[in-house]
């Protein structure tokens, strides 16, 4: 087994999950992505990490933001190795951070992420401090803000980001879809899809009972749609009594008309999608809508699956 340094990700990121809903590429790019990175990895175990880093690159410039997360956090992650072994060590540092925020539900990759940002703040350190020894004036490198660093992310996404169109012409944008476990380990899991645009402007004039019917058939879509992948994510638990999962109860809330279109989805495991585990953990989730703050001032419109 080698380093997390010299070791790259080929975890398998399924493209078998059935497209009912929006992107009308989404799942064909995403395997056009995963085949650009298997020729990256061919690249870099030859040692030929500059055009393994060009392949990576080229998954990140043209498929960002619409393609599944995972694909794209382990194509930041192998990048990251690569820019190691060529020592441009703050790229190295970009890639790992930006792949930490993605992969709470991968460990291997997160595992070799920080391994990588930990190696390359630490040959930054050395350097620094070679250089204050050969000039004690130096004042070190510049502070490293993660947080400008993920908006400069976000507006080179934006700019690459390609207008999908469907059979009727319309162009659709990303979209982040969070399921969230509260009090579950892992308590977040991040998914991303496509929204046609009309549904990210807002309700027209004298349209609103439309707009509200199509919105809410399209939340219920994505979210039955992403079940399969979602499944994937754990070893998920029955939330009453703790056997094995095979079905979710969700509570999406819909905040599709913002900046940064999202669904948020709070939900809960459950070992049958009736009987009593699923009315118990119906109940609880029905509770904590009410009860708990965070859930209940979340921004956006809940819809009832």
């Amino acid at each position: 087994m080698g380093s997390a340094n010299s070791t790259l990700d080929s975890s398998p990121v399924s493209d078998s999950f059935p497209q009912a809903h929006a992107g009308p590429t989404f799942y064909a790019d995403n395997a056009k992505a995963l085949e650009i990175k298997e020729t990256a990895n061919v690249h870099f175990r030859a040692k030929d990490y500059q055009k393994a880093l060009d392949l990576y690159t080229s998954i990140i410039n043209q498929y960002d933001d619409r393609i599944m997360l995972e694909t794209i956090a382990i194509a930041r992650c192998n990048r990251a190795a690569c820019y190691l072994n060529l020592e441009q060590y703050q790229n190295c540092i970009d890639d790992c951070n930006i792949t930490l925020l993605f992969v709470s539900s991968n460990p291997n990759v997160a595992t070799k992420a920080e391994f990588r940002l930990a190696k390359a703040t630490r040959a930054l350190d050395d350097i620094d401090a070679q250089k204050k020894a050969v000039d004690p004036s130096y004042p070190g490198r510049p502070k490293y803000d993660i947080a400008e660093r993920m908006r400069e992310q976000m507006r080179q996404s934006s700019a690459n980001s390609a207008k999908f169109r469907n059979t009727d012409a319309e162009e659709h944008r990303p979209f982040g879809y969070v399921v969230r476990m509260k009090g579950h380990n892992p308590e977040y899991v991040h998914m991303r899809d496509m929204v046609p645009a009309s549904l990210t402007l807002g309700a027209p004039r004298g349209g609103e009972a439309a707009y509200e019917t199509r919105r809410e058939a399209f939340v219920k879509r994505i979210v039955l749609s992403h079940e399969p992948e979602l499944m994937q994510k754990h070893p998920w638990t029955c939330f009453n009594c703790g056997k094995a999962a095979t079905a979710w109860i969700h509570s999406p809330v819909s905040d599709l008309a913002s900046f940064y279109p999202i669904i948020k989805d709070y939900a809960r495991p459950i070992c049958e999608r009736e009987g009593s585990c699923a009315t118990i953990t119906r109940t609880a989730m029905e509770k904590a809508e009410t009860e708990d703050s965070e859930i209940a001032r979340e921004d956006g419109v809940r819809i009832k699956m």
